[in-house]
């Protein structure tokens, strides 16, 4: 009784708190908009990235994989790889000094590397041109939003523009301009391809070697609100044209989002668990994963009477049937039955062929015996001498104490062989 009153509380407890989840759920659907947001490509949160990332995945032209480790481990600015584009969307992107010269290199190749992200080095903005607000580039995440109705503009290549509007939330980011830095004999040429409705720079296209280095403050412009909105979703388009997306191999990166984001940088990440963090920012997956528990507390509710006691462990019954057959043996030995023996002796040995070669005794004719000698891998005069003691023994009614010994030597030889 005790056990089942256990059992009971525990599914009650169970029961309860998805109660609690679920009503809460009910009472939030009517929350305000959920502008928190880590960057992340699995996300459906409106600032997170998970259909340009989608997008990206299915229509890169030359494939799509992605990367975990941080760029100057991957050997890309050293290979000679071309026509791969890698793309880094980011809350921060703080790479070290090795990885910024491979980036540089990569993309001189005839590569591309675009990187969207709130903040940027100082080291990254002086390897690219020349700023003379390069104190601004460390933006903090979160940016602090501003609710506002806001817009930007591509700048075509014929001097048009073609305006983007969102009803949202505009970030403050790192300050971008396009000087160029003379000096570098990789950068070529900076153009700007994106500012906002204050002429603020958004994107920078920089040409770097035969590639190109795209440079954008503001991850929102790529997050699922601001493509979905509208007729935002060409921005898309226009920045799949300029990153050759139909043609080129794509490379995502995964870890500079980890590294770089404000509550994984200072962060051991012990206790922390992906597979929920995937599943808790995935609503279907959230839902799923409620179903599933109370699938099991349901489970246990109707079924905890069936779970059955431990049965009773008794001794195993001694096999005794050595003993007895050392007895009757032995009695047979005492009678000096040694016909009886040699029938035992026989019969056990028949066994032994049916179980090991599949040959019954009616088998074991003269007639057969090359076939028993190729079956079994004894000698034919083995075989034959066996054949000869067993059909004496049988022809007789009684047989001597060695003529016993014999048959149990010749078959003993048999196994042993």
């Amino acid at each position: 009784m005790k056990g089942r009153s256990i059992i009971v509380g525990a599914i009650l407890i169970i029961i309860v708190t998805f109660l609690v989840l679920i009503l809460n759920k009910l009472l939030n659907l009517d929350k305000k908009f959920d502008k928190s947001f880590t960057v992340s490509r699995y996300s459906y949160k409106p600032y997170d990235s998970k259909f340009f990332f989608d997008e990206l995945k299915q229509n890169a032209g030359g494939g799509f994989k992605e990367n975990n480790v941080s760029f100057e481990l991957t050997g890309l600015g050293l290979g000679e790889t071309v026509n791969t584009t890698y793309m880094i969307v980011s809350p921060n992107f703080y790479p070290k000094s090795l990885a910024i010269n491979h980036l540089k290199a990569f993309a001189s190749k005839g590569n591309n590397v675009f990187i969207c992200a709130f903040g940027f080095t100082t080291e990254l903005i002086d390897s690219l041109y020349n700023s003379t607000r390069v104190n601004k580039m460390n933006g903090a995440f979160p940016p602090f939003l501003a609710e506002n109705r806001w817009s930007i503009k591509w700048n075509e290549e014929d001097s048009t523009q073609t305006q983007y509007h969102l009803w949202g939330h505009k970030p403050v980011t790192a300050i971008l301009d396009s000087i160029y830095l003379p000096g570098n004999d990789l950068i070529t040429d900076i153009d700007t391809l994106i500012t906002d409705d204050k002429n603020n720079v958004q994107l920078l296209e920089i040409e770097c070697g035969y590639g190109h280095i795209f440079l954008c403050n503001n991850p929102i412009l790529v997050s699922n609100y601001f493509l979905l909105y509208q007729d935002n979703y060409t921005l898309f388009n226009k920045i799949a044209d300029k990153i050759n997306l139909a043609e080129n191999n794509i490379i995502w990166d995964d870890y500079y989002r980890k590294v770089n984001s404000a509550d994984d940088a200072s962060s051991t990440d012990i206790g922390k668990s992906e597979v929920f963090r995937v599943i808790f920012e995935n609503p279907p997956l959230v839902w799923a994963f409620y179903t599933f528990l109370i699938g099991i507390g349901l489970f246990l509710l109707i079924y905890y009477r069936r779970i059955q006691q431990p049965i009773p462990i008794y001794s195993t019954p001694k096999n005794n049937s050595e003993a007895y057959i050392t007895v009757v043996s032995g009695l047979y030995w005492q009678q000096q039955n040694h016909k009886s023996i040699a029938d035992k002796v026989i019969t056990q040995f028949f066994e032994y062929l049916v179980h090991n070669f599949h040959i019954h005794a009616k088998d074991f004719q003269e007639s057969e015996l090359e076939k028993i000698s190729l079956k079994t891998g004894r000698s034919l005069q083995d075989i034959h001498e066996i054949f000869d003691e067993i059909s004496l023994i049988k022809s007789q009614e009684e047989i001597t104490k060695q003529s016993l010994m014999n048959l149990y030597q010749r078959i003993n030889s048999f196994y042993k062989a």
